[in-house]
Parts: C-alpha cells; structure tokens; sequence
C-alpha cells in the first residue's frame, strides 16, 4: 500500500515538473514603450525596438522619421502629464529631464502606475562615451538584448580607437559654437555637456574649454580666445540659414584666425552632444577638418 502511495506521489511530482517546464514562456517586457528625447528613441531604433513605441515627444531632428515612416509623435516639445497617460505606458525611456512637474510627472508618480523608468541622457552627470555606452547597456539589459547593446558599445569603442591612432600631431584650438537659430545667438558647452570635446582630443585637437557652465557666448570671447578651427552644431536646425556665411561676414569676427581663414565646419548636434550609434561620420569629418 505505501509504495502504491508513494508511485502515485512520484507520478504527481512528475507530471507537475513536466508541466512548469513545458509552460508558455511570459510575456515579453515592455510592448507600450513612452519616448522622450532623440537620444532615448535613436538608442530605441538601433536596438530594433520600433515596434514596441507607442509614443515619442521632445526631438532635435525629425530627420529620423525619413528612415522610420509611422513612428507615433505624440509632440515636438514636451507633452502634457494627460496625453502620455492616455497612452497607457509599460514603460518611459527617458531624459532626466523629462521628470519634473512641470512636464510629465516625477518618476514615482509613474511607477505607482505600473511603468518601468528607464533614464538616459542624464545631464545631472557628464556627458561622456563611458556614459553613453551604460545608457545604451542599461536600455539593451532592460529589454532582454545585451547582447545587441554590447556589439554596438564594441563598435563605438574601435571607431574612437581607430581616430586615436590615426589623429592629427599639430594641435590646433578649436571652439565650439552651439546656434539655436531662435535669439540668433552662440551658447558655449562645457566639456561635461557634450561628446565633442573627446571626439576633438582623440582626433589630435584642442577643445577650447572656457570653464564648467553653460552660457550665451559673446561676440568678444570668440575674438578674446581666436581659435584656430570652429565647430558649429545646431539646435532644431533650419535648412534656410546659413549660420557659417553670417559668422565669416560678422565684421566684429573678420581678424579671429578661425573666420578669417573659414576654417569652419558644421557637424550634426544629436551626434555631437548627444551620441549616436552611427558616431563614423562626425569622426571621419572632425579628422579630416584638423588636418587641413
């Protein structure tokens, strides 16, 4: 009698294992993706995680929707706390920024409502590679694709190697003018804002550091520091301004070695200050502009 109990608690045990390890796999993370920011989506779309993007607001460059047609753009700018609720979202990859009351709500207010947080492009620490690529490992872990977020940190990691050996020897000064088109003025961005003062070092260049804030840049600074190279990027550029012809024919500019010598070049903002996973082409562009 026991061993007839016991062969039938055996078969139980069995059958129960068989059918815990046989179950339907759950249900894959995240379908209802919120987006805000260019750098958080582009990560998002090199990672092949369109689909899952129910919507994107706050971009610099709507360029993107040419190679992604019917991506849902909730807004340009920031939308409101009620639109992105209305859209039901799983998860909110997005900048710090976004988090704040005046914008979509602070982070607890979405995780009270079932959302994962995920944040990227975080100004409240550097702006460097190092961080760029944990915020690319960070999105890949969070959907189940490291694998995918790693083979693209590997690519990023030899194409700055690549430009590293291959840099100019004559150091030149280079000045970074960032134009928002809207005042018609140049803002400065401190090293710990933006990619470009290492994609200018690895390339054998001098970024022109002028201190730790970001401000408007005067018109007697450029003169003040006259760098050797200026690199211009663009905020939500404007295809009808010709921003390097109004900066050569600024009469208080013509003796800056830079402008007088149209030693100039523009480069794409989002890759610049941001980051891409295509970073190629401004390196290839940088290089070649420091070694005329």
């Amino acid at each position: 009698m026991k061993n007839s109990k016991l062969m039938i608690l055996l078969v139980s045990f069995l059958t129960f294992s068989c059918a815990q390890s046989v179950k339907t796999p759950p249900k894959e993370k995240y379908n209802r993706v919120m987006v805000l920011g260019q750098n958080p989506l582009e990560i998002l779309l090199d990672l092949g995680l369109k689909d899952k993007i129910a919507g994107i607001a706050y971009l610099d460059n709507e360029n993107v929707f040419k190679h992604y047609p019917g991506l849902p753009v909730l807004s340009l700018g920031w939308p409101n706390k009620e639109s992105v609720l209305s859209l039901q979202p799983d998860a909110i990859v997005a900048l710090e920024s976004a988090f704040k009351h005046q914008r979509i709500g602070n982070e607890g207010f979405w995780r009270e409502r079932g959302a994962e947080i995920c944040v990227v492009d975080n100004y409240n620490s550097d702006k460097n590679f190092n961080n760029y690529y944990k915020d690319l490992e960070t999105v890949g872990a969070l959907f189940g694709i490291k694998h995918t977020s790693d083979s693209i940190v590997d690519n990023l990691k030899k194409v700055a190697e690549k430009y590293t050996q291959i840099k100019n020897i004559r150091m030149q000064k280079v000045l970074h003018l960032s134009y928002t088109g809207m005042s018609g003025q140049f803002y400065y961005y401190p090293p710990s804002m933006c990619l470009l003062d290492e994609i200018v070092d690895n390339c054998g260049g001098e970024y022109i550091n002028l201190g730790i804030n970001y401000f408007i840049m005067p018109l007697e600074t450029i003169m003040k520091v006259n760098p050797d190279k200026i690199i211009l990027t663009r905020f939500r550029k404007r295809k009808d301004e010709d921003v390097i012809a109004q900066i050569i024919k600024n009469p208080h500019l013509k003796y800056v070695k830079a402008v007088k010598q149209q030693e100039i070049i523009e480069v794409d903002y989002t890759r610049a200050i941001r980051g891409t996973t295509e970073m190629e082409a401004i390196y290839l562009s940088i290089s070649n502009f420091l070694k005329r």
